[in-house]
Parts: structure tokens; C-alpha cells; sequence
């Protein structure tokens, strides 16, 4: 349902009950987007929050408010007009989605003036407008909207307001049954989409629900529907709420949905502004998470494309390279055979005595150049060649090695499940040059990355966790030592756990053995067991088959700790 008539309807209801003769103590703006008027009644302060992003435009209370990280033009322009003046009414226009603010601004000792706020929600279309009430002129808008943009309506300072366009005909709260039957007659479709297509402030929630509450898509039971909301309006009936599926905020609602099954479950809320700041906290958060996720993974496959160019051009290299020995064979060919060569020759057709068929070996020749020089020549070229080889291996490996890496991190981001590991990747990926950093770590960025999650034994061994799939593959195939111990729960899935040995002791003290077994019990599928096994080795017996599926391992020489993931062993 966001952010229809009906939700906007009950955020206006709710203003009512609270900012009625507030003040205006100030505007604050963060983004291009929102803003958040703070209001102070006798009784409390309140946070009214403004935005026009194309995907979550709305009004309501919310709980905080962040800081202001610079000065935005909107906001100061509000401030100036606005800052200490009486909030004197809120209303909805008609039943779309319009606020109208009226603002008693105290210009002088002798002089107040009404402004009118007015917030038009309409996904991309979204505006706020600041408007003079005694000359209906625009003050200023957060979108300015000329003539290039709109032929109809534009949306400047100094043009008179003009609410938009209605496109439904019937208005919800004078719809009558004729109107009903009209619009059921009217053409081929779906009843909920006919509704939303000829009244006024008809979402396609509000719609199905309409129906859904019907006990038969005929005009009289249509129309009984409408009249149940319509009454439950009429006395500011709301029952604001979350619909959930699975975890996942699926809707907001000011009423109780019909149309959703037993599946979903529902929270519900003391107001609709609650109900809102949670569904839109989510939805943001989400949608962030999706955005951030794809972002890293566009990085790395940029990266991972230049890596696969210059394995390529590694590989001729090497091949090129590999020509070494043919070099060296070619110089001892012409030692053998000093006496029947001479200089001025261009090239020289000579026994190979390293073909087993005793094939000839043309071999070209530096015509300045003695046979003794020419020999001399292709052991350099021989010695550079050589050298070369070595570089180029060394190269063409650390090349492969970093491919395998970002194989590893892909498979981590796109199993990543939360904000933080996410913003561990960014940063490894940052101190690698894959990507840049956001505007905000610009500021400060972290100085330690965690792939994993990260825990100091009581003797100070350093003990990582792999989070999921992706994350204990990098564990087994790259982070870990022979001389490190790795543990898992017996026959159980889990994370894999590695205690950090870089000094090599022969042997991993009992009490870190007890606390990395805990947290492997912790951290798999028996973890509200009583007691856990936990299988222990040196990671040298840990290996991955070729081709087995992510956090697949197979391994020997273990010993088994039997431990509570509670602690109490």
C-alpha cells in the first residue's frame, strides 16, 4: 500500500492529534531528497519527515533524525520562511496524495502571513512546494519544473500553484452504486483494475482489498466494501500495520488487509508514523544491500576481466619464453661445429645431435660476426630469455593466484547476507585498488579488513570463523598454514574454524582448543545442543576434492573434543 491516499489520509489524521499549534523550531536536509521539519508543541518535540525519492516518497513522524552534513538551498529557504511559525491546520486534498500544511509565519512584530506547504507524493513526481497563501504564487519547491519538463504545469517561484492533473473521474467519498455498476460494465478486465483506472485515490492495495472483501464481484457488494472503509475513515478507524512473509517486510497498511492469507503475518503499530519508519527502514535498508552487492560485484568482474586479458598476454609471454633452451642448444650446435663454419655465412644447415633421428637444424647466422660470436649471441639471447622466464612465471602465478582470490570474493558477496561483510569486501577491495571507497568512508577509512569474523583465545591465538560457504573455502584453500588447526562439527554443517599458528608450535594450547571447538558448535546446526562433537587436525590434512561443492573438505588425522555451546564442558 505505499504510499497511497488511504496511508497518507491517516498520517494526516495522526499530524492532527499531535502538531496542531506546534512550532516550527527548525528544518534540517541531508540529502536531495528528504528533509525533516522539527516541531514543538507544549507537550513534546515531533520530526516530520519529507521525501520525494522517486521509489519511497511519503510524509510522516519519525523516531530520530540525522545530522546535517551540509547546507542545502531547500531547507535554508524553509528556514527562513518558516522557522517559528504556527502550524495552524493539515489537510488532504481531496482523497490523493497531497498534503496541505498552513504555517501562521511571524514576519514582524506587526506583520504574520500564512504559508502553505504542500507535498505531492507521486513516485518519480514527487515535489514540495512552498506556496503564499494571500497571492497563491510558488515561494520555492525542491523541483523546479519548467516548460521543457512539462507543457501542462510548471512548478517555479513566482508562477501561481496549480495542483496536478486528476486522471480518475468519481471522487471516492460521493461514489454511489450507479457509479459501481458503470465501472463494472466498463470494457474487459479485472475488477480491482477498473477501480483503480475511474476513482480518485483507488491504489491497487486498496483496490484488491475492496474486492477481496466482497463476497461477489457484484455492484452492491463492491460498493458495501468501499462503504466499510469509507466509515472506518469517516472516524479515523486506522489499525496501522506490517504485513510480514518469510522475514520480509512484504506491506504497510493504515487498515486490516482481507487480501492476504493466513502466510503473512502482521505486526501491528500505536500509529501509522511507526508503522511507516519500520516498512520504509526495511525497504531502504534492502534496497541498499541489493544496490551496494551489485555494485562490488561489477567491480570485481571489471577486475576479474583485466586479470583474465593479462593471463593471456602472461601466457605468450611464457610460451615466448619457454624458447630458452631451443636458444641454448642452437649455441652448442655451433660450438660443435667451429671448424666447418665461417664468418660472412647468413645461416648454416648443421647436424642436430639432440634428435633422436639425427634431423638437421637450420640455424641462422650474424653474417659480421664470427662463428665463436655467433655462438656467443645465442647464449645471451639464451641468459635473457632465461631470465625473462623467471620473471614472467612469477608474474603469470601471482596473476593466477589473484584470479582464484576474486573467484573466492565473488562467491562471498553473493552469499553475503548482511551490511557488514559487505563493507568488509568494500574494504579489502579498496586496499587492492578494485573499487572507491563511498563519500562517507572517504572521511575514515577501516584499518583492518575481516573476511571472517575474528576471535582472540584467552592465550592469544587469533581465531577465525567462516560465515558462510564461500568464506570457509577461502579458510581451507587460502588463509590457512600446515602448521594452523582447523576444527568443524562432526558430520554436522558448521563453519569452518581455523586457530592461527604463525609461530609454528608443535602444539595448540587445551583451553584455545576448548574455546575454538565452543565457537565451532556455536557456529553449525547443532548449536542448541547439549553437547557437540568436534572433530580437530592440522590443516595440512585438510584438502578440497577438485570440483567439490563451496565448504566441501576432506580430512584425516583428527582427534574429536566433545564440547556445550554454552560453554559448560
Amino acid at each position: 500500500m505505499p504510499f497511497d491516499s488511504l496511508i497518507l489520509r491517516s498520517v494526516v489524521s495522526q499530524l492532527n492529534d499531535t502538531v496542531i499549534g506546534g512550532k516550527v523550531l527548525g528544518v534540517i536536509q541531508n540529502s536531495p531528497y528528504d528533509f525533516i521539519i522539527r516541531i514543538g508543541t507544549e507537550r513534546k518535540k515531533y520530526n516530520l519527515l519529507f521525501s520525494i525519492h522517486p521509489s519511497y516518497a511519503r510524509t510522516h513522524l519519525i523516531k530520530n533524525y540525522p545530522d546535517q552534513d551540509k547546507r542545502w538551498h531547500f531547507a535554508d529557504f524553509l528556514q527562513t520562511h518558516l522557522k517559528n511559525g504556527t502550524i495552524s491546520s493539515v489537510d488532504q486534498k481531496d482523497f490523493d496524495r497531497i498534503i496541505v500544511i498552513k504555517i501562521l509565519s511571524q514576519q514582524d512584530v506587526m506583520d504574520s502571513t500564512t504559508k502553505i506547504l504542500i507535498g505531492e507524493f507521486m513516485g518519480k513526481h514527487s515535489n514540495v512546494i512552498l506556496i503564499d497563501e494571500g497571492t497563491n504564487k510558488i515561494l520555492e519547491s525542491m523541483k523546479h519544473i519548467d516548460e521543457s519538463k512539462s507543457s501542462f504545469r510548471q512548478v517555479l517561484p513566482g508562477e501561481t500553484y496549480y495542483p496536478p492533473p486528476i486522471t480518475q473521474t468519481i471522487d471516492f467519498f460521493s461514489i454511489n452504486k450507479d457509479n459501481i455498476s458503470e465501472i463494472l460494465k466498463s470494457g474487459e478486465g479485472q475488477v480491482w483494475k477498473k477501480l483503480v483506472k475511474n476513482i480518485q485515490g483507488m491504489s491497487p492495495t486498496l483496490a484488491k482489498d475492496v474486492v477481496a472483501r466482497s463476497d461477489k464481484n457484484s455492484s452492491d457488494s463492491i460498493f458495501d466494501s468501499i462503504m466499510q472503509i469509507r466509515n472506518d475513515i469517516a472516524i479515523s478507524k486506522y489499525t496501522p500495520n506490517v504485513l510480514i512473509l518469510q522475514n520480509e517486510l512484504i506491506d504497510v497498511s493504515a487498515i486490516e488487509l482481507i487480501q492476504y492469507d493466513t502466510a503473512y503475518k502482521k505486526t501491528s503499530f500505536d500509529n501509522i508514523s511507526e508503522a511507516l519508519e519500520t516498512f520504509f527502514d526495511h525497504e531502504i535498508a534492502k534496497d541498499s544491500f541489493i544496490a551496494d552487492k551489485n555494485s562490488l560485484i561489477q567491480s570485481v568482474k571489471k577486475r576479474h576481466y583485466d586479470l583474465l586479458k593479462k593471463h593471456d598476454i602472461l601466457e605468450d609471454q611464457l610460451k615466448i619464453a619457454e624458447n630458452a633452451e631451443e636458444l641454448k642448444k642452437k649455441g652448442d650446435i655451433i660450438i660443435t661445429n667451429l671448424n666447418s663454419l665461417q664468418r660472412g655465412q647468413k645461416e648454416a644447415i648443421l647436424q642436430d645431435p639432440y634428435s633422436p633421428d639425427g634431423n638437421e637444424i637450420r640455424i641462422e647466422l650474424d653474417e659480421k660476426l664470427s662463428p665463436s660470436n655467433n655462438a656467443q649471441k645465442y647464449y645471451q639471447e639464451y641468459k635473457k630469455a632465461k631470465k625473462s622466464k623467471e620473471i614472467v612465471e612469477k608474474l603469470y602465478e601471482k596473476n593466477k593466484k589473484e584470479i582464484d582470490q576474486l573467484l573466492n570474493i565473488s562467491k562471498i558477496i553473493e552469499h553475503a547476507e548482511d551490511t557488514s561483510t559487505l563493507d568488509d569486501i568494500r574494504q579489502e577491495l579498496i586496499k587492492k585498488g578494485i573499487t572507491k571507497a563511498k563519500t562517507s568512508e572517504t572521511r575514515k577509512i577501516k584499518q583492518e579488513v575481516t573476511l571472517f569474523k575474528r576471535f582472540r583465545s584467552s592465550d592469544d591465538f587469533l581465531i577465525y570463523v567462516g560465515r558462510n560457504s564461500a568464506e570457509n573455502d577461502l579458510i581451507v584453500k587460502q588463509e590457512s598454514s600446515p602448521n594452523d588447526m582447523w576444527l568443524h562439527a562432526q558430520q554436522i554443517e558448521g563453519s569452518h574454524v581455523l586457530i592461527l599458528n604463525p609461530e609454528k608450535k608443535p602444539d595448540i594450547p587445551r583451553r584455545t582448543l576448548i574455546e575454538a571447538a565452543i565457537l565451532a558448535a556455536n557456529f553449525s546446526k547443532a548449536k542448541h545442543s547439549s553437547v557437540v562433537p568436534i572433530d580437530y587436525t592440522w590443516a595440512k590434512y585438510v584438502r578440497k576434492p577438485k570440483g567439490a561443492k563451496p565448504g566441501f573438505v576432506i580430512y584425516t588425522n583428527e582427534k574429536t573434543l566433545f564440547v556445550s555451546p554454552s560453554g559448560k564442558n
